[in-house]
């Protein structure tokens, strides 16, 4: 009995030394004021995405609050392992099977109505950037399931990053509602720019 009692512990141990650790930045470091979250890949909202890896994600202060500068303003990078390459339909597949997924799960949570086929996702590449650059602008039409459930069109960014040593590539994605002129975007565009891959 002693036994079973102390490996029950053991376990329980172990569980939150590895929950701890997977809630420790790894990707996204900053901003510290900005909520963190991170996960293994395929989430279980979108299992039907076949990428391995993980996501973290830094939400603004404003990010579920309507009426805020920053609704639904955030940046998030998925770390997808044994990939060197995506193409802009990939970026496209995993955006609109990541945000159908996540509208669905959140909506039932909260006893939403939507109808997530209406959930869409234009990807078209950036212009004017850098020959060694692949970023690419989106626009989703997606649900605010944080709040009250109304349609909201969100801009993107979508940074596509690779290190074919590691055999990982990286999505770092910034995203609002705001027009990218707007100062909403001012701490997305510093975040998307002081990512580094990890070695």
């Amino acid at each position: 009995m002693k036994n079973l009692l102390a490996f029950t512990i053991l376990l329980l141990c172990l569980s939150v030394s590895v929950q701890s650790q997977e809630t420790k930045p790894q990707l996204l470091p900053g901003p510290a004021n900005w909520e963190f979250e991170r996960f293994a890949l395929p989430p279980a909202f979108a299992p039907d995405i076949t990428y391995k890896g993980a996501e973290e994600l830094r939400f603004s202060p404003g990010m579920f609050k309507k009426d805020s500068a920053t609704y639904f303003t955030y940046a998030f990078v998925a770390q997808l392992d044994s990939i060197t390459a995506v193409s802009q339909k990939d970026v496209r597949n995993y955006l609109l099977s990541y945000f159908k997924g996540l509208c669905d799960a959140v909506a039932k949570d909260r006893k939403l109505v939507i109808d997530t086929s209406k959930v869409t996702a234009i990807v078209e590449k950036k212009k004017n950037t850098a020959v060694s650059e692949i970023i690419y602008n989106a626009s989703l039409g997606i649900f605010g399931v944080f709040t009250d459930g109304a349609p909201v069109k969100l801009n993107m960014e979508v940074k596509v990053l690779t290190n074919k040593k590691a055999k990982k590539t990286y999505l770092v994605v910034i995203t609002s509602p705001r027009d990218k002129t707007d100062a909403a975007w001012k701490k997305p565009y510093e975040i998307q720019k002081a990512f580094v891959m990890p070695a």
